[in-house]
């Protein structure tokens, strides 16, 4: 291993490419606990909550949304780099903090953005205001939502569940674009 820490993985084999983009979401997944900010801070303290990491994510030079990543096609990626420590700080500054992951998609991929998922789904545009929620994780920066839209299920505006362990906000009323990905083959 160099100095820099940097761990370079090439997915030459599908199989291998899909575990990792798998174990890579599934990182992502315990997100959910991140979200505590929206839950009153009593229940914070009844539920026991802790930060998780938020490691910092680009697809080819772009940063995404963790979330996104339900929406990217594991075909679609070429490679993943991970970048640890002061190798990620030293390159991405503070938002990096928790690591970063460099993912390169192979040329022939396609991503949407959320302006075109909007039109793709013929989104109103009143309800382009509206917060957007992937797979049950809320994303705080819609500019930051790429996706391959063949790996969308279904778009719908929904309320919350107010009886889910993690709320998207304290308004029961309040509605939220959900976004809901296609579930990947098992294999």
């Amino acid at each position: 291993m160099t100095s820099r820490h940097k761990l370079t993985l090439l997915l030459k084999n599908i199989p291998m490419k899909k575990l990792l983009f798998s174990l890579l979401l599934a990182g992502c997944s315990l997100q959910a606990f991140a979200q505590q900010e929206l839950i009153h801070p009593k229940e914070q303290q009844k539920q026991g909550l802790v930060s998780q990491p938020q490691p910092y994510i680009q697809i080819n030079g772009q940063q995404i949304a963790q979330p996104s990543l339900a929406l990217i096609k594991p075909d679609n990626i070429e490679s993943i780099d991970v970048l640890k420590d002061e190798n990620a700080t030293g390159k991405f500054g503070d938002k990096a903090k928790d690591g970063a992951i460099l993912i390169k998609a192979k040329s022939t991929a396609a991503f949407s953005t959320m302006q075109d998922i909007y039109t793709h789904y013929r989104i109103p545009a009143a309800q382009q205001n509206l917060k957007v929620v992937i797979n049950n994780k809320l994303v705080k920066d819609t500019s930051l939502i790429l996706a391959n839209l063949d790996q969308i299920e279904k778009v719908e505006v929904v309320k919350q569940d107010i009886t889910a362990p993690v709320r998207w906000s304290l308004n029961d009323e309040e509605e939220f674009l959900h976004i809901t990905s296609k579930p990947q083959p098992k294999k």
